[in-house]
């Protein structure tokens, strides 16, 4: 059998494994003893090192984990009979002093250089190519160094530390040469900081290296110490911001969806909030701020062009917290009084006028240090981050064959000891990049809406992370044991947004779902759920945004429902309601969510659009039209809802556009016709509205209306007439402008609430009326139940986590059909429910009643 180059390089690298290892193919026959298979030992030759080996623990780390933990030895220095056989020659011209070679696939972050100026380790690595990209990772993109200081390669050079397998001689490989950056060092540093230097060091002991921050020390923390800190950083801010300072700068979340090419580990670009470094705008007050003192001796500070007829301009409270002498001190520059303070400061170690230590690596781009210091002028500003004042001498010169299949080895060599302090392990290296990518790409759609802190608390995802660590603690593990730069949640968020761009190329937003519901109309129509994502252009020029999600077996729900109730909640999506329209289904004692919907208005008109797309669907699904009782003689009877304007206006228009050429005469007002009835007439036929919205929005009035006032409009909510309607109309008119405003709410401005909630003022069946749902807890507890697998989501997970959740409602359906296993023990019959409203209004009575102590 032809083997494709994939094929031939894993087989290559099966080869090499078996090698290294001391076995040869014919050592995979081997099975342990204690095999279910055989009880006995085989008979096949195999070698020494072969009967060490046993099946894997699942506690085992993954390789890549393993390779990432690795710890280089020392380089070994050339014996004198590989140097008489030119062993330590990288060409004709150059030679080096000592050699390391790495296994296969370590990863090394800090390769050794040598100790002394002139000084050359080679570092010789083997690699593989890549799983997911089937690419040869270059051993150099896992150094935690940065390069860029002279750069410079040639091409097809023979590199004698890299031999043919098959004749011995020095392979051809492309030459990169390149020089390490150094740090990056505050401008308010000192010399004897700056003076360090490094050849040989590891991510275990890397912390004994790394340069400290000043040690902070409980004995340090002192009361004082806070309150000068606190009020030196309070300064800086209304330095930076001014008049137009704006009460909340922290940067709580990124949103790269502008940027397309940042770098995961491009730190600045995502950690510099625009407000913190960018010039006020030119239209922004330039007042200075004051402090002054009110009549009750309280400070507080305002700016200058602060004043009775505007009082648009800053003015802060509260400065209980603060060094009142000193911040007076900072806002009217008073030096002399400053200079007190900071250098009581400086003299126990803190403060603007105390040398910093702050470094960066090149890598995180910072331009200024996170700190504020008194520059040589006496002013405030935030430290410059300056080139490492000694070069850093180390030199990198690094060998890549031009055939990596045939060769599988890189050649580094590095010259020179580094003139400045490791850098920290900021880096990901790209092998445990891959790793966490795969951990995340087995979360499948739930990728969607993961974060840092979400998928902490996914369980598959931390199933996976104790297997790739082979975890044996109690506690659970950490990103930050994965590598130490996963750390930084910031790095972790970026890393996840380039993978959320991969998997996601049109996000996870309107045009993320109008990408699935393409995908969808590729599928059968039996399996189709996200079944339209529109925009339409509403009177007024408004973009109206909509997103229908209902398979076909919720189509038929749907059109079998006699009874519905449609109510929308706001909690689950950013930026977008979610609309449902849900029925009480006796055959399986269960509440069903027939059409699940996603909008951005929620108008009248854009109900009337939503309306249109849900039972054309229906209709499409079934093949039969949505039909209504008052209209068609049979379908819908009742729909109940919240007091919504838009809501009820709009399915009464659709109702209107249903019956716009059916002259038949009204069955309730057989003098008009089916055609002439207005919205508000097809509302007052079948509409009814939650009673419990309807107590909810009086509770508020009980407070500023008389008691009896208060009766008389709860008593509007009734199936049976008043003795005197027009009394009871009277009394809440008389009952204060607030009651009056109320009824006429309920009388001219939503003309369908009064007939929605007083019958006799409807023309809805007294049967019908009474068959329906007094309320809209049928949609409330959906809300509920879907919003347990996840509220403020992007639309997608919302689109996902609504598919999941309407499956298993379908399945749960299935089963009961076909063996009658329901979702609970005790089937929701009518009694049963009416049972638990008698419990649960009886324990809300006990609440309220009044606590009586006795003596003892």
């Amino acid at each position: 059998m032809d083997l494709s180059e994939h094929q031939r390089l894993a087989v290559q690298r099966a080869q090499s494994i078996l090698s290294n290892a001391g076995l040869s193919a014919s050592d995979l026959d081997y099975s342990p003893t204690t095999s279910t298979r055989s009880l006995t030992p085989t008979t096949s030759n195999t070698s020494p090192a072969a009967s060490s080996i046993a099946l894997l623990p699942s506690t085992e780390p993954s390789p890549i984990v393993q390779a990432s933990n690795y710890i280089p030895p020392p380089a070994r220095q050339f014996t004198a009979d590989e140097i008489s056989q030119n062993a330590h020659r990288v060409n004709r011209q150059t030679t080096v002093d000592a050699i390391v070679e790495h296994p296969l696939g370590a990863i090394v972050e800090y390769p050794e250089t040598g100790s002394v100026m002139g000084q050359a380790i080679a570092h010789i690595f083997s690699i593989s190519a890549n799983y997911i990209t089937h690419e040869f990772d270059n051993p150099k993109a896992s150094f935690q160094y940065s390069f860029g200081d002279g750069h410079g390669g040639r091409k097809n050079v023979l590199c004698h530390l890299l031999r043919d397998s098959t004749d011995g001689k020095p392979v051809k490989c492309n030459r990169i040469s390149t020089s390490c950056k150094g740090l990056k060092a505050c401008s308010s540093n000192t010399d004897a900081f700056i003076n360090a230097t490094h050849s040989y060091t590891h991510r275990a002991h890397i912390s004994e290296l790394i340069t400290p921050t000043r040690a902070f020390s409980p004995a340090d923390d002192s009361a004082e110490r806070e309150v000068f800190t606190k009020t030196f950083a309070f300064f800086c801010a209304l330095k930076v911001h001014g008049c137009s300072f704006r009460t909340s700068t922290e940067f709580t979340d990124f949103n790269f969806e502008n940027d397309s090419n940042i770098d995961p580990n491009d730190y600045e670009c995502a950690l510099v909030t625009p407000t913190a470094v960018s010039p006020r705008s030119p239209t922004s007050c330039s007042g200075n701020l004051i402090m002054r003192t009110d009549k009750y001796n309280q400070r507080f500070i305002q700016c200058e062009h602060c004043s009775r007829a505007d009082q648009a301009h800053l003015i802060l409270w509260n400065l209980q917290e603060f060094n009142i002498n000193y911040l007076q001190a900072l806002l009217a520059h008073d030096m002399a009084a400053i200079v007190i303070h900071e250098e009581r400061a400086e003299h126990c170690g803190y403060g603007p006028l105390v040398p910093c230590d702050f470094v960066a690596s090149p890598v995180e781009h910072k331009q200024t240090c996170a700190r504020w210091h008194r520059n040589s002028a006496g002013m405030l500003e935030r430290g410059r981050l300056l080139k490492w004042e000694h070069d850093c001498q180390s030199k990198f010169d690094i060998f890549v064959p031009v055939n990596l299949v045939a060769v599988p080895h890189i050649a580094i060599v590095c010259r020179n000891p580094h003139s400045h302090p490791p850098p920290a392990p900021i880096k990901t290296p790209p092998p445990l990049v891959d790793l966490f990518r795969s951990l995340l790409t087995d979360m499948d759609w739930e990728l969607a809406d993961a974060t840092p802190r979400r998928i902490l608390c996914d369980s598959g995802f931390m199933r996976g992370l104790r297997m790739a660590l082979g975890w044996t603690l109690d506690r659970s593990p950490s990103l930050a044991d994965l590598h130490p730069s996963l750390a930084n949640l910031d790095h972790v968020h970026r890393l996840m947004y380039k993978f959320h761009r991969d998997k996601y190329p049109m996000g996870t937003g309107f045009q993320g779902a109008k990408l699935l519901v393409d995908k969808e109309n590729e599928l059968p129509h039996h399996t189709r759920y996200v079944r339209c994502a529109e925009t339409h252009t509403l009177p007024g020029g408004v973009d109206f945004r909509l997103i229908v999600c209902m398979s076909p077996l919720m189509s038929r729900h749907l059109l079998l429902a006699r009874r519905v109730s449609i109510d929308t909640s706001f909690k689950r999506l950013h930026g977008w309601q979610e609309f449902e329209i849900e029925a009480w289904d006796n055959n399986h004692m269960r509440s069903l969510t027939g059409a699940r919907a996603f909008i951005n208005s929620q108008s009248a008109q854009a109900h009337l659009v939503l309306f249109r797309q849900i039972f054309s669907i229906t209709s499409e699904d079934t093949g039969t039209p949505v039909s209504f009782k008052h209209i068609h003689g049979s379908g819908y009877e009742s729909v109940v809802a919240d007091a919504h304007m838009g809501q009820g206006l709009g399915l009464g228009m659709f109702c209107s556009e249903l019956s716009k050429n059916i002259k038949t005469p009204c069955i309730y007002e057989p003098h008009r016709k089916l055609c002439d009835l207005t919205p508000y007439d097809h509302l007052r036929r079948f509409y009814r509205l939650c009673i419990v919205h309807f107590k909810r929005n009086l509770r508020p009035l009980q407070s500023q209306v008389s008691k009896e006032v208060y009766n008389a409009m709860l008593s509007l909510s009734s199936s049976d007439a008043h003795p005197n309607f027009q009394r009871t109309l009277n009394v809440i008119r008389g009952g204060g402008r607030k009651a009056e405003a109320w009824l006429k709410d309920k009388l001219q401005t939503n003309k369908f609430a009064l007939p929605a909630l007083y019958r006799p003022a409807s023309f809805i069946p007294e049967d019908i009326w009474r068959a329906c749902p007094t309320t809209t807890n049928g949609n409330e507890q959906a809300h509920r139940n879907i919003n347990r697998d996840g509220v403020h989501l992007t639309l997608l997970g919302g689109i996902m986590r609504g598919r999941a959740f309407d499956d298993r409602a379908a399945q749960s359906i299935d089963v009961h059909a076909s063996l009658g296993i329901g979702t609970r023990d005790r089937d929701a019959t009518h009694a049963y429910r009416a049972s638990r409203s008698i419990t649960r209004q009886g324990n809300l009575c006990l609440c309220h009643l009044p606590i009586v102590l006795t003596a003892s």
